[in-house]
């Protein structure tokens, strides 16, 4: 048996998991804490979380996987120290900032894959330049937070693929930083860290580590884009199956040998690729869990939304009369709306009514994403995975998404994130077969007669809003 350590930084917590691998992977034992929102902080958490972990382990551990939220990091000045608080990709962004860089680059989201938001650190750049140009001339590195903790452990600055290419800068299988863009951004390639090809480490751990309570020469891997990790971590890596990543944000994952990039990401859908490299992926996002959790705690206060979704049946189901558009803070896709808002349409009969109406929202969007991935795919999904916290304290989330008739699973670790990062660092290390996932549980769908009929009626609000 071998022992390995694994890392999430997430938009809301931070997580760390000290996983076993054999025949079989177990997680030994979990920890988490609030993301923080410095540099300095991120890095002592995840030090902490790992201290936590480690404590009174039997053995040293194998190797360390990285996996963290895309889109975010922070400019470095040459001493290594930061100059800014992490920059998230949930920040506030001037759109002129996006809009100049796609004046010099029209084409840029079909030929990044990346849809055309605020997000990528290529637009953060852009406007830390015209901000705050002291700051900005003063930055000689630029790091996403999985390459800072990563950096904390080895020494080494680098990251993987599928967070690179998430900064519009790396082109879309994110091997190589494109020097026109990089040109525009007015950085050099100097200043970002070396890209490694799936597998890669970025080093082995130095005497720094000893704050994470680890010794020397730990190999150090990057895994990946959270929801990316987490997906292949639970066996969604084949063409056909999809993974539905619960989180603060929602990600479905769709594994494609072929993808029409300009079709996706106008519909507001990344393409990219699985953490091992060896399949596309179409990746639709949506803020919608978090953002509708923070909807309901304004307009009903005192209302913990989460106890009482958890207390909904999981086994028969009865619609909704009314309907609810989970959009709190727009729609990122599909037909892109950042104006979108939530509307909620149909009597309810008692207070239960307006709770499943919400659940219903979120799982019929969720539905939608993944229609409209089948579509830019070219095929119908083989399998769904729910994954992640939400599904575990939501018994008839995945119920009411199987009830949509694709074969469905749940992934049984909670945390499958920083696990799936753990095991991907076995197998890079040679430590676990490739062979191996997180175990799944079968979903028996919720007895739902009436569902078609409600998840029809909420496309037909939701296409009439549609601009």
């Amino acid at each position: 048996m071998t022992l390995v350590l694994g890392l999430d930084i997430g938009s809301t917590s931070t997580k760390a998991a000290l996983v076993e691998v054999a025949d079989e992977v177990a997680v030994v034992r979990l920890a988490r804490t609030t993301t923080p929102a410095t540099v300095g902080d991120l890095v002592d958490a995840a030090a902490a979380l790992a201290r936590e972990c480690l404590g009174d382990a039997a053995e040293s551990v194998a190797a360390v996987g990285i996996a963290s939220m895309a889109e975010s990091g922070a400019a470095l000045g040459a001493d290594g120290h930061p100059l800014t608080p992490l920059l998230r990709w949930d920040r506030r962004v001037d759109p002129r900032h996006l809009d100049d860089l796609l004046s010099r680059h029209p084409d840029l989201p079909s030929q990044t894959g990346v849809p055309a938001t605020t997000k990528p650190a290529a637009v953060a750049l852009r406007s830390l330049r015209a901000e705050s140009p002291g700051l900005f001339d003063a930055m000689r590195h630029w790091s996403g937070v999985a390459d800072l903790v990563a950096h904390a452990l080895t020494g080494v600055r680098a990251t993987d693929h599928t967070l690179a290419a998430r900064t519009m800068m790396a082109g879309a299988q994110g091997s190589a930083w494109d020097a026109a863009v990089l040109s525009t951004v007015g950085i050099r390639t100097s200043m970002l860290p070396e890209l490694r090809p799936p597998g890669a480490a970025v080093g082995v751990t130095s005497p720094g580590a000893r704050a994470f309570g680890l010794g020397p020469g730990v190999p150090v891997y990057i895994a990946g884009h959270d929801h990316a990790v987490g997906a292949w971590a639970s066996g969604v890596r084949t063409p056909g199956a999809v993974a539905d990543s619960l989180g603060t944000a929602e990600a479905i994952v769709r594994v494609t040998d072929a993808a029409d990039t300009g079709a996706a990401v106008a519909q507001g859908f990344s393409i990219g690729r699985t953490v091992d490299g060896a399949a596309a992926t179409v990746i639709g996002g949506s803020r919608a869990c978090g953002a509708m959790l923070e909807w309901w705690a304004a307009a009903h206060p005192g209302d913990d939304l989460l106890t009482t979704l958890a207390a909904l049946p999981d086994d028969a189901w009865t619609p909704s009369p009314v309907t609810v558009l989970p959009y709190p803070s727009g729609r990122q896709c599909p037909r892109p709306d950042p104006a979108a808002n939530v509307v909620e349409s149909g009597a309810a009969r008692d207070g239960k009514d307006r709770v499943r109406a919400v659940l219903e929202g979120l799982v019929f969007h969720a539905r939608w994403m993944r229609e409209t991935a089948d579509l830019l795919a070219g095929s119908a999904a083989t399998d769904l995975t729910v994954l992640g916290s939400l599904a575990q304290r939501v018994p008839s989330w995945a119920p009411l998404a199987a009830a949509a008739g694709t074969t469905t699973f749940t992934t049984a670790c909670a945390e499958a994130v920083a696990a799936g990062a753990a095991l991907l660092a076995a197998v890079r290390a040679g430590a676990a077969s490739d062979q191996l996932s997180l175990a799944r549980d079968h979903v028996v769908p919720a007895s739902a007669p009436d569902l078609d009929h409600a998840y029809r009626r909420f496309l037909d609000t939701a296409l009439e809003g549609a601009s």
